[in-house]
């Protein structure tokens, strides 16, 4: 299996929408369901400073993507956080992981990043182990944080901090 992680172009907003066109995508992600290609083309021609996006592709086809923010307020430069889908089919196969290697490998050795953060689901047991499994540690619990499915959920605050 060759997974490639490079960056995303625009051409891939249909092969990202349809990613988190996936039921599991769109339960455990915070976008909301059935994204246009439309809407994806857009965010992916206006990517703002300081945010990075890199797609896993597997035989042409895109079954993982990540946005990585690297604050530009002054007081944060040295706080990130990202998101992170991989498509319902191809769960499992470790392209959660290459996609996090990749913006930790940019965040500690070229941007200078001492703090990484992001907010998961408290029931998605395969996320935190897989964030766990890069140093990522439960900092706190956000309750009633996400409306999902009809009804609030709560988060988990995970972070990693560069030793």
């Amino acid at each position: 299996m060759n997974i490639i992680i490079r960056p995303t172009e625009v051409a891939d907003a249909k092969g990202i929408s349809e990613l988190y066109s996936q039921p599991k995508a769109q339960r455990e992600t915070l976008q909301l369901p059935l994204p246009s290609t439309a809407l994806w083309q857009e965010r992916l021609s206006n990517i703002p400073q300081g945010l990075y996006s890199y797609v896993a592709e597997l035989d042409g086809k895109i079954v993982g993507n990540i946005g990585f923010e690297h604050s530009q307020r002054p007081r944060t430069a040295h706080c990130a956080s990202f998101g992170i889908g991989v498509h319902d089919e191809y769960h499992g196969m470790g392209i959660g992981s290459q996609l996090i290697e990749t913006i930790l490998e940019l965040a500690d050795n070229w941007l200078n990043v001492l703090r990484i953060q992001i907010e998961v689901t408290v029931d998605n047991k395969a996320a935190i182990a897989l964030y766990s499994k890069y140093g990522f540690e439960i900092e706190g619990e956000a309750q009633y944080s996400v409306y999902r499915d009809g009804d609030y959920v709560s988060t988990y605050y995970m972070a990693r901090i560069k030793n």
